[in-house]
């Protein structure tokens, strides 16, 4: 289920790292939903960290300073009742 709020999903290869990054955001006040990635993105047991549109840049720059790579940024497209994700080009 993804919430009307969430526009974008960061995804973590181990569940650790989303754990640790969950912990990070939470300390520095970005609102974040961790729960199991989409399987039309990652088909293993990968996990994701859903956040709020406003949040995108403070949480970028706290994983960048993180040195938690990312499997992959992406933006949640509605599309009627289906969501879509789009993958972003992060630096």
């Amino acid at each position: 289920m993804v919430y009307s709020y969430e526009k974008y999903l960061i995804v973590f290869s181990s569940n650790y790292h989303g754990y640790y990054i969950e912990q990070l955001f939470n300390r520095n006040e970005i609102k974040n939903t961790l729960r199991k990635a989409p399987r039309a993105i990652a088909k293993s047991c990968y996990s994701a960290i859903y956040i709020k549109e406003e949040d995108l840049d403070k949480a970028l720059k706290l994983l960048r300073k993180s040195k938690i790579s990312p499997q992959g940024v992406y933006e949640i497209m509605r599309i009627g009742s289906l969501l879509d994700y789009k993958k972003l080009k992060i630096k």
